[in-house]
């Protein structure tokens, strides 16, 4: 009695094939290229509270966005990444996702309802340097 027939091995190596689909997307989905720009966009009960370019930031900078009540989030901004470093919501979600700084990453704290999300902007023709 055979259990594996040769049908079912070309079956299996085609599912391993389609488990890598994903992934491909995925990465061709992923068109940040050098010259574009990252911008965190930072939002709050869905309205954007700020923009802030990232691409050629430099130094450190901190600053608070309130909630409601006594909620905030202190945001720390170094140089091209961007946290949320301290706040009072009760999981800590939000600073435990750490520092990001490509497009595509986010940052949540649920409790407050903030988003950042890290977005690539290409430059318009008008930014662009032709060299002759």
């Amino acid at each position: 009695m055979k259990i594996v027939r040769p049908f079912d091995i070309i079956i299996v190596i085609f599912l391993i094939l389609l488990s890598f689909v994903p992934v491909v997307i995925f990465i061709l989905n992923q068109d940040f290229q050098e010259g574009d720009s990252v911008i965190a966009v930072i939002t709050q009960d869905g309205e954007v509270i700020r923009e802030i370019t990232l691409t050629g930031h430099e130094g450190n900078e901190q600053f608070i966005i309130e909630g409601k009540g006594n909620q905030y989030n202190l945001m720390e901004i170094d140089g091209e990444r961007i946290r949320i470093k301290e706040d009072n919501s009760p999981d800590q979600v939000g600073v435990k996702m750490g520092w990001k700084d490509k497009p595509g990453e986010t940052i949540v704290c649920l409790p407050h309802r903030l988003l950042v999300e890290l977005v690539s902007e290409k430059p318009s023709d008008d930014d662009m340097i032709i060299s002759h």
